[in-house]
């Protein structure tokens, strides 16, 4: 199995490259209702697919990775844009993907 380092919550870990949400959540103990946020370059991603290997989804190329709770206090300006605000409370319509994708802010494109 591949294995690469991403940085999870502030922690660098080496991670498997095919692993799934849920598997990553169980591994660090993380809460069942925290949802995994991926940042990678210019994107930032929410996964909802908890089952699908991360190595097929846009957030597989992530180098950090946050775990974050509804009404949850921001620990960054990145946690705290609306885009992330809207998804994690339901208010982006329904998840009919695996992940929803949106430009960092802050970055000039």
């Amino acid at each position: 199995m591949e294995t690469r380092w991403a940085t999870v919550d502030g922690v660098t870990l080496e991670l498997p490259t095919d692993c799934t949400v849920t598997e990553l959540r169980d591994a660090l103990y993380k809460p069942d209702d925290s949802m995994l946020i991926a940042v990678t370059g210019d994107l930032v991603s929410v996964v909802h697919d908890e089952e699908r290997p991360l190595s097929e989804l846009v957030a597989g190329c992530a180098e950090t990775y946050y775990f974050r709770r509804p009404e949850e206090p921001e620990r960054n300006d990145l946690l705290a844009v609306p885009e992330l605000e809207a998804v994690l409370n339901g208010s982006d319509g329904e998840h009919t993907s695996a992940e929803t994708t949106f430009q960092r802010p802050g970055i000039d494109h």
